[in-house]
């Protein structure tokens, strides 16, 4: 900063820093959040996915019977140098695909005939 009046010390120079916000990634704090579109079948069956970092891409697996929001932590890889490293979140979502054909529907008919699964069984229901 610039000196103080009467030859007092120099002051502080203070920074606001902004972040630019970035299509993959969401600062919170020191950590990064990322959103990972899966499959239904991804999530379902379990893969290894390369997913981007703020240094490249790692390998991360995803296990079997993933639901939709599930947070993935991978260690010091978010903002900060060192100790002060913050992490990344990888959160996965499922994204269902556009209008399936004739086998695709079959797939699905087949699927809702052979599962019992009933995602509104205990909705609605107190604890």
């Amino acid at each position: 900063g610039e000196p103080g009046l009467g030859g007092g010390a120099p002051g502080d120079l203070m920074l606001e820093v902004r972040l630019a916000p970035h299509r993959l990634f969401r600062t919170e704090g020191r950590d990064v959040r990322l959103d990972l579109p899966v499959t239904p079948w991804e999530a379902a069956l379990g893969c290894k996915l390369t997913v981007p970092t703020l240094e490249g891409g790692i390998n991360l697996t995803v296990p079997a019977n993933s639901q939709n929001g599930k947070r993935m932590r991978i260690k010091g890889r978010g903002l900060g140098k060192g100790d002060n490293r913050g992490d990344l979140y990888v959160v996965l979502r499922i994204s269902m695909p556009p209008a399936a054909g004739d086998k695709e529907q079959a797939l699905w008919r087949q699927l809702a005939e052979v599962s019992s699964y009933d995602p509104r069984e205990n909705w609605g229901k107190s604890v």
